[in-house]
C-alpha cells in the first residue's frame, strides 16, 4: 500500500507506510553529541573590560560592596527591624496624639484638624508638620 503526498507540494513522492528511514535519519541528528553547540558560545563568560569598570577606578574598597560576603538575611533583617521600629514609634506617638484636648493643642500652634488627620494616618505613613510656623518646618 502506497500513500501519496498531497498536491500543493511541489513534487510528489511515494512512501511506503512501513518506511521510517527519514525518521531515523532526524532521530540520529537530534541526539546529543556532547559539544557545545556554536550559537551557545564559550562556557567561561568573558572578563568584564576596563571600560565597563571605569567607576571602580582608583577605589580601592568601594562601599557598594560592603556586606556583600555576607548572607542575605543579615542584610535583610536589620533593615527590618529599623522599620519596624519607626512604625511602632508612629503609631504611639499617634495614640499620644489622639488623647491630646484641643486647648492644649491650640496652646502649641497645633490645630485639632490637622492632630485629627495626623491621628488617623496609618502607621507606615511619615508623620507631617502639624504647626504653621515657617521656623517649625524643616528646610527642604
Amino acid at each position: 500500500m502506497t500513500t501519496t503526498i498531497p498536491v500543493p507540494f511541489a513534487h510528489q513522492i511515494l512512501l511506503k507506510k512501513h518506511d521510517r528511514s527519514d525518521a531515523m535519519q532526524h532521530a540520529r541528528r537530534l541526539q546529543p553529541t556532547g559539544e557545545r553547540p556554536a550559537w551557545l558560545g564559550s562556557k567561561a563568560p568573558a572578563a568584564p573590560s576596563k571600560a565597563e569598570l571605569g567607576w571602580l577606578d582608583g577605589v580601592s574598597n568601594p562601599a557598594v560592596f560592603d556586606g556583600l560576603d555576607q548572607p542575605w538575611w543579615r542584610l535583610v533583617v536589620p533593615a527590618m527591624a529599623t522599620a519596624f521600629a519607626t512604625w511602632r514609634q508612629r503609631s504611639r506617638q499617634r495614640l499620644e496624639l489622639m488623647s491630646v484636648d484641643p486647648r492644649s493643642l491650640r496652646d502649641a500652634g497645633i490645630s485639632p484638624g490637622a492632630a485629627a488627620f495626623e491621628a488617623a494616618q496609618p502607621f507606615w505613613q511619615p508623620s507631617i508638620s502639624l504647626r504653621d510656623y515657617p521656623d517649625d518646618k524643616p528646610a527642604v
